[in-house]
């Protein structure tokens, strides 16, 4: 079970960790890719601590923020006053069809029954918007920290464009990020097995200041290649949608 102590611990890390600077990068430049409208209205699913929503808003987004922890909203609301906060479940929407430029998903569809969750972003999206989304790919590599966060699966790129197709989304882009850093995450899991696995985790969370800085140039570095090129393999995936 994802707790609200787990929820915390996020928040603080976000900020600074390697793995969260390349994934924001990685967005993006994904974003700025697309034909989104100067000042979208902006859906964000699963607004957990509060720092995109920041982000957006700083870039001229007009935020709805949208988690079903009342934590995460109020994470959201002490660090964006200016974002519509609304408690919902992602497979239950309570918002009109195409009311939303663009919808951002971060690491939620593990969470919920996707199927659920890919028909009600489908039916929120504008005919010209874009869903953006990321999830946790190789399913072997499942471990104690998916039961931890909660996940219900790991996707491959053919089981992430299955749920897609069914949902009347059409794929504009489809990579995997953590290319190049994918051996030290084997490892983590391999090592981490047991009663290892916390105490490892622990670890790696530590605030190593040039060690984040090394790990982070080469994840910033690869999330502006993956915004343009398919890379190989990878321990997340990241796509761009619109509707079909």
């Amino acid at each position: 079970m994802f707790t609200a102590e787990r929820l915390a611990r996020l928040k603080e890390i976000e900020a600074w960790h390697f793995w969260f600077h390349g994934r924001r990068i990685l967005v993006n430049e994904l974003m700025s890719r697309e034909s989104i409208q100067r000042h979208p209205l902006h859906l964000e699913i699963g607004c957990g601590t509060g720092r995109t929503a920041k982000e957006m808003t700083e870039r001229g987004h007009r935020v709805v923020a949208v988690d079903l922890r009342p934590e995460g909203l109020e994470a959201v609301r002490r660090a964006n006053p200016s974002a519509i906060l609304v408690r919902a479940d992602a497979t239950s929407l309570p918002f009109r069809r195409e009311s939303f430029d663009l919808v951002t998903a971060l690491d939620v569809l593990e969470h919920v029954d996707d199927s659920a969750a890919l028909a009600e972003l489908r039916a929120v999206i504008r005919p010209t918007g874009r869903l953006i989304l990321s999830v946790p790919a190789m399913p072997w590599l499942w471990s104690a920290r998916d039961v931890e966060a909660g996940h219900m699966r790991r996707y491959t790129p053919k089981l992430l464009r299955a749920a897609l197709m069914r949902a009347h989304l059409g794929i504009v882009a489809l990579r995997y990020y953590q290319f190049v850093l994918f051996p030290l995450v084997v490892a983590s899991r391999v090592l981490g097995k047991g009663s290892r696995g916390r105490k490892l985790r622990d670890r790696e969370e530590m605030r190593i200041p040039v060690l984040n800085r090394i790990l982070g140039w080469v994840n910033s570095t690869e999330a502006v290649v993956a915004a343009r090129v398919s890379l190989p393999w990878g321990s997340s995936l990241v796509a761009v949608c619109r509707p079909a």
